[in-house]
């Protein structure tokens, strides 16, 4: 059996490959931009010897891989890089994001797991019955929905028509905890719906199954309760695929933020990246994009250690 601590080296230093090479991607896609960067900085009116010294200044006429070797040497050395459009430092741009976008991920999540593992287990007990039809079309319908329409047609209905929650805005939670639930939940829900649906479909398929095996078959005969029978030893073998199915989807998550943040107005990693982009924020756009991929691959680490916990056959 291989302890933990060691699994847990072996695959962080599995990351630094990978890390490099999305760095690179990064990089290149980051230059391939239409665009020039000095109009964000400098304005429309600005000449063109004042666009020269810019470039000059900031090093945009390098060539490519010298870029590249000194944005690589201030990783390293602990620094994103500095905007050019806001003249901050982009990790503290992220540090300043990152709560936003994390409390976002978080709630959806959170919300996907309570709506999709009951109604996969529900689906799954009856199958072929009209529940399980019901939840197999609302599961269908919130994966095959946009983030964008999901947004607006909530900002609609409970924003516009019914009034019952703020349609956009942000404020901290240990500003005003109660304001910030407000203004999240129909972000969280736009999001968790949708993944809510992916996780009904795996744990319903699961269940199907687990339900057919032996254990299952000698748990009833021993005189076990269907509730023990289903959720003691049916859906904790169940959740090994929804723990894969959460960790695959982390980087549609992220994705799915991005859309979000710009519908709710939300000031979170999605948002910065969206406004980077327009502005032509080499250093921010490469710095949010770098972090999102260690996210990823972070999550696929605690995924792998997640196996472990629920299922005990699995060591490391």
């Amino acid at each position: 059996m291989v302890k933990i601590p060691k699994f847990l080296l072996s695959r962080l230093a599995q990351m630094l490959p990978v890390l490099f090479l999305a760095s690179v991607i990064v990089f290149a896609i980051t230059n391939l931009l239409p665009g020039d960067p000095t109009y964000a900085l400098l304005g429309e009116t600005a000449s063109e010897a004042e666009r020269a010294a810019a470039r000059v200044r900031y090093g945009l006429n390098d060539p490519l891989p010298v870029q590249y070797f000194r944005w690589l040497t201030t990783i390293l050395g602990g620094d994103l890089g500095r905007s050019l459009y806001r003249n901050q430092y982009v990790l503290d741009m992220l540090i300043g994001r990152i709560p936003v976008t994390l409390q976002l991920c978080l709630m959806s999540i959170a919300l996907a797991v309570a709506i999709g593992v009951p109604a996969g287990v529900v689906a799954a007990k009856w199958r072929g019955s009209t529940a399980d039809i019901v939840v197999s079309v609302l599961s269908m319908a919130s994966v095959a929905m946009p983030f964008f329409w999901a947004g607006i047609l909530l900002i609609i209905v409970f924003s516009l028509h019914l009034g019952w929650l703020p349609s956009s805005g942000y404020v901290p939670f240990t500003t005003d905890p109660l304001r910030n639930l407000q203004l999240m939940i129909l972000p969280s829900i736009t999001i968790g719906t949708s993944f809510a649906g992916l996780i009904m479909r795996q744990v319903r398929g699961a269940m199907l199954e687990i339900m057919s095996f032996d254990y299952i078959r000698t748990a009833r005969a021993k005189g076990a309760s269907e509730m023990r029978v289903i959720f003691r030893h049916g859906l904790r073998n169940a959740l090994i695929p929804v723990i894969t199915v959460v960790g695959l989807q982390t980087g549609a998550l992220l994705g799915g933020a991005v859309v979000v943040e710009s519908v709710f107005s939300l000031p979170g990693l999605g948002s910065m990246m969206i406004e980077s982009i327009f502005s032509r924020d080499y250093p921010a756009i490469q710095g949010a994009v770098l972090f999102s991929v260690c996210c990823v691959l972070l999550v696929t680490v605690i995924v792998d250690v997640l196996y472990a916990v629920v299922d005990p056959r699995i060591e490391y």
